[in-house]
């Protein structure tokens, strides 16, 4: 998808989402079933970019087809939150069907995932929806735990059809959106999401697009604004706020690096490999940017430098972010399975943890920061060459 034109030429001849349609047409229509049978609708997405516009695209759509005059029923009938990690918690589950019970509910609701929630650690919250009559859509795309494709009603992922993380959340949100009521403003935050999460389905130059994407991430991690769809939405049609909070941004995103530099510590391997370690606990927690993009954006500038796969960690106490470039992925290096083996060789150690192939996160045990991540040190210096 080399420029904004031809995102309708790309989606007609891309041979995963013509695998897809199908799972597009179910999802679409297990949520106008919900909507026509007046059902409570539960909407839950990730809290980043990527996840804002997936849930920018299904709440929209939906808001098109009962229309203007129907749409405070169903506001009424509709809860949407957002997600701050890509794990289910039992905590907001449990929340979660408390509020809808107390609609006192006449017909069986729906629960819809995006942009989190495939992975082994939700399984129990995700059971808990169906032990309490939930209709359970999942539309994500980091890779699966085989688990969940059981658990769910319907699990619409580019796993499931020879695709991979490069197809957002978001666009593959938008695919099903434009089944419920097609607007053109779906294509824009699809490309929004792919921009959003660095997908390589898609390369802009810099521009109004780029800006929008970072705008959101700052948006959705700032106390400053309220959590809704609709303040995101206003924002991004708002050229004057838009511009002003991106140049916000922006001094903020600066300003960290400078700092991270200090915080910074490269190594070098016999297998090629470099590995970058950066202190996160030295920035603020809670705060954009992140720590997770703190992380990426040192990444990113230590790969403008380096001619060789790289490996960036970002490490404090018991959380830790790892990205990695393209050069790292063809050598061998694989973010999510190096989790998957922690979790499995240090049991006591790790208590949640996942994401992509480049970029995922870890969470750890109470005393156990140090012990992993000389583990990690390790497994990076072994990829063999």
């Amino acid at each position: 998808m080399p420029n904004t034109d031809d995102i309708a030429a790309f989606i007609n001849s891309d041979e995963v989402l013509n695998r897809m349609r199908t799972d597009f047409e179910s999802a679409a229509e297990i949520i106008k079933t919900a909507v026509n049978a007046a059902s409570p609708i539960l909407m839950r997405y990730h809290g980043d970019c990527d996840g804002i516009c997936a849930a920018l695209s299904i709440y929209f759509s939906i808001k098109g087809l009962v229309g203007n005059k129907a749409w405070e029923g169903q506001r009424r009938r509709t809860l949407i939150f957002k997600n701050p990690s890509a794990i289910y918690g039992l905590g907001a589950v449990v929340d979660d069907i408390e509020l809808i019970r107390n609609m006192q509910p006449s017909q069986p609701p729906l629960a819809i995932l995006l942009d989190f929630s495939v992975n082994s650690e939700s399984l129990d919250s995700m059971k808990a929806l169906k032990n309490s009559n939930f209709k359970l859509l999942i539309a994500d795309h980091h890779p699966l735990q085989e688990e969940v494709t059981r658990a769910a009603d319907l699990l619409v992922s580019p796993w499931l059809h020879g695709g991979n993380s490069d197809y957002s959340a978001g666009f593959i949100a938008g695919e099903i959106a434009k089944k419920i009521d097609y607007s053109s403003e779906l294509e824009e935050f699809q490309k929004i999401a792919l921009i959003g999460d660095k997908s390589r389905l898609i390369q802009l130059p810099e521009g109004e697009l780029n800006h929008k994407a970072l705008v959101l991430d700052f948006v959705a991690s700032s106390s400053d604004f309220a959590e809704s769809l609709e303040l995101y939405y206003s924002i991004l049609k708002d050229q004057n706020k838009m511009e002003s909070i991106y140049k916000r941004a922006m001094k903020k995103i600066e300003r960290v690096k400078k700092d991270a530099a200090r915080y910074s510590k490269l190594k070098e391997f016999d297998n090629g490999f470099k590995l970058v370690l950066l202190r996160l606990d030295k920035f603020r927690s809670g705060e954009f940017p992140g720590r997770g993009k703190i992380t990426g954006e040192v990444h990113d500038d230590f790969d403008k430098k380096l001619n060789a796969p790289l490996v960036t960690v970002g490490y404090g106490e018991r959380m830790m972010h790892f990205r990695a470039n393209r050069k790292a992925k063809e050598a061998g290096f694989n973010a999510n399975q190096l989790i998957s083996e922690l979790k499995s060789e240090m049991k006591g150690a790790i208590d949640s943890g996942g994401g992509h192939d480049v970029a995922a996160g870890l969470r750890v045990n109470q005393g156990f920061d140090k012990m992993v991540l000389e583990e990690i040190v390790k497994k990076v210096e072994k990829i063999a060459k």
